[in-house]
């Protein structure tokens, strides 16, 4: 087949970090992204429902605050004053994100992404962010660089689509409260005495902005491997690689 008739490739904001993970196999990815698993196969693993909905709820809380009181809600607005004490975060509108594209390499890819929320500021600029419901633990830790190259992706596309001046990136983590060394019975009770409540601790990670050219040296490399007609080369150390190849193997000795 040759690469004229391949379909439009396309590479989401979300994915285009993982080529930075130190565990990535190009060949897992490509096998992943040519044979995906919808919703319905046996072996698919949703996103729990309460994640989705959770973030709805999140992005619901921090637009209705700016709707209703004309700035952010207190709790992120403290925090980020102090990270980023340059900016007059008192004074920001909300933009709701659009689904934003552009064709790269000749119109044969699509690069796409959804910010979670973007505050623009009262010269026009904009800071963008992205909410993530988690503990920030050491498996969280790892994934920062694939984060990275997602929030900055988002800032390429605003800038390539509207022009715009992008001053700033964030994280910003909802962790759930639950260890005994965050809450005391007392408080948990004292929170639940009416109706069952779970509280969560806002912690906002700033994330450095990259040039263009780091965002377009990715895509290529992850053009790259998704244009291949044949899967590449694996990571040696990849378990995932090891099991397919195990499992082939033992499959074969009753297909041949």
């Amino acid at each position: 087949m040759s690469k004229t008739n391949m379909p439009l490739l396309t590479i989401p904001a979300k994915e285009l970090g993982q080529i930075l993970l130190k565990n990535f196999c190009p060949r897992c990815f490509w096998f992943t992204r040519k044979f995906p698993l919808n919703s319905q196969h046996p072996y698919s693993s949703p996103m729990a429902g309460i994640v989705s909905i959770a973030d709805k709820y999140i992005k619901r809380v921090v637009r209705g605050h700016i709707k209703k009181y004309g700035n952010l809600p207190f709790w992120l607005l403290t925090q980020l004053n102090d990270l980023y004490s340059r900016f007059d975060f008192q004074n920001t509108r909300h933009i709701k994100p659009g689904r934003w594209e552009i064709s790269l390499f000749n119109n044969s890819c699509i690069l796409k992404g959804e910010a979670d929320d973007i505050f623009e500021f009262l010269d026009g600029s904009w800071f963008i962010v992205d909410y993530k419901l988690a503990s920030f633990t050491e498996a969280q830790k790892d994934r920062l660089s694939q984060y990275e190259a997602q929030l900055n992706t988002y800032a390429y596309l605003a800038q390539k689509l509207y022009r715009k001046s992008i001053i700033g990136l964030a994280l910003i983590y909802f962790e759930p409260e639950y260890k005994e060394t965050e809450l005391k019975d007392e408080q948990i009770l004292h929170r639940t005495k009416e109706q069952f409540m779970w509280g969560f601790r806002c912690t906002i990670f700033p994330i450095e902005i990259k040039g263009s050219e780091w965002i377009e040296s990715l895509c290529k490399k992850m053009y790259q491997i998704l244009s291949l007609e044949t899967p590449p080369e694996g990571n040696p150390d990849c378990q995932g690689c090891k099991v397919l190849f195990d499992w082939w193997n033992e499959i074969s000795k009753h297909l041949f």
